[in-house]
C-alpha cells in the first residue's frame, strides 16, 4: 500500500485473486525493471459488500483496486514516489472531452496542482504495466484517461475511459477483475 492510511482506514480489501494479480504484477515488474516499487493506493472495504468505497463510484466488491502511476525526475526512475501525499489528486494534465457538469466526481483541484512535486510520468514502466495488465485473462478492465493511453502507447480493448462523471484517472490506474 502507498500509505498505511489506506490500511488504517480498511480500505486495503482485495480478493484472493486480485491480490495474486497485484502481486504477480508487481513481482514482474521488478524482474523487468530491478528496484521498482508498485504501490497500491486504494482498493475496497472488508465488509459491506456492496457499498461503494467512498468517493470512488465502485470499489464495492474487493475485485478493484488502484495502482500509483511510476514516476521520474530528471535523475531518472524514483522508486515508490508520488506527486501527492496520498498518491491521488496530482493530475497529468492533457485534453478532455468532459464538460464541467453537475453532479461529478470529476474535480479538478486547480489550486493544488502547483503545490505537488515536480516528477514526470516514467514512461517505460508505465506502459510496462498497462500491458501486463492488459494481457492478463483475469482482469476485465483497466481505467486511465485516454490521453495517457495515447501518450504511452498502450492501448488494449481493456484499457478504457470511466465516463465523465467519474473519478479523474490521470492520478492513478484502476484495475478492476473480470
Amino acid at each position: 500500500m502507498q500509505s498505511w492510511m489506506y490500511c488504517a482506514l480498511n480500505r486495503n480489501y482485495v480478493t484472493p485473486e486480485l491480490a495474486d494479480v497485484l502481486m504477480e504484477t508487481a513481482e514482474e515488474m521488478e524482474r523487468r525493471y530491478p528496484g521498482t516499487t508498485t504501490l497500491v493506493l486504494d482498493a475496497n472495504f472488508p465488509f459491506f459488500d456492496g457499498f461503494p468505497l467512498l468517493p470512488h463510484l465502485s470499489h464495492d466488491d474487493g475485485k478493484k483496486a488502484d495502482l500509483g502511476f511510476y514516476y521520474a525526475d530528471a535523475s531518472g526512475y524514483l522508486p515508490g514516489a508520488v506527486r501527492s501525499p496520498i498518491g491521488y489528486f496530482a493530475f497529468e494534465q492533457g485534453p478532455t472531452h468532459c464538460q464541467p457538469t453537475w453532479p461529478t466526481l470529476r474535480w479538478d483541484f486547480d489550486a493544488l496542482q502547483s503545490h505537488w512535486r515536480d516528477f514526470g510520468l516514467e514512461p517505460e514502466r508505465n506502459r510496462a504495466v498497462l500491458e501486463m495488465l492488459s494481457n492478463d485473462p483475469r482482469v476485465g478492465r483497466i481505467f486511465v484517461e485516454p490521453h495517457l493511453v495515447e501518450s504511452l502507447g498502450a492501448g488494449s480493448d481493456r484499457i478504457g475511459f470511466q465516463g465523465c462523471r467519474a473519478a479523474r484517472h490521470d492520478d492513478h490506474i484502476h484495475v478492476q477483475l473480470r
